[in-house]
């Protein structure tokens, strides 16, 4: 029973940092950036992969020991980050126009995509 529970904790910690990751990236912005959707994805991919590149150097094993829980989290947590940024973006779209919640889901997207695929690939499992 500890087993699971160590385990349950372990998803839950590794989940919530990718998702949440993104968010000091999303606030600061507005839609005058610059760019296309697909420059700006492509950048955040590469953003997201060289601080979880960076995460290694502190954080070289992964929380997740479990193949079937980091490949989840593999696909799981750039979906939920998507999410989690779009639901803020509708939610400070009515004070400022600029802000489009379609672009920061995929933005989002993009950021943690990188992140956990870097991850997924380097770290070490527990």
């Amino acid at each position: 029973m500890e087993d699971v529970i160590v385990l349950l904790l372990q998803a839950i910690f590794e989940f919530v940092f990718e998702v949440l990751a993104y968010l000091p990236f999303d606030l600061p912005r507005s839609r005058g950036s610059g760019g296309s959707l697909a420059e700006s994805g492509i950048a955040l991919c590469a953003i997201g992969a060289m601080l979880s590149g960076l995460s290694l150097v502190f954080f070289r094993h992964t929380f997740l020991a479990l193949p079937a829980l980091r490949i989840g989290n593999l696909v799981l947590a750039p979906i939920a980050s998507a999410f989690l940024s779009q639901a803020i973006a509708r939610q400070r779209a009515t004070r400022n126009p600029d802000i489009v919640p379609r672009e920061r889901f995929w933005q989002a997207f993009w950021f943690t995509s990188g992140m956990v695929t870097v991850r997924f690939v380097f770290a070490v499992r527990g």
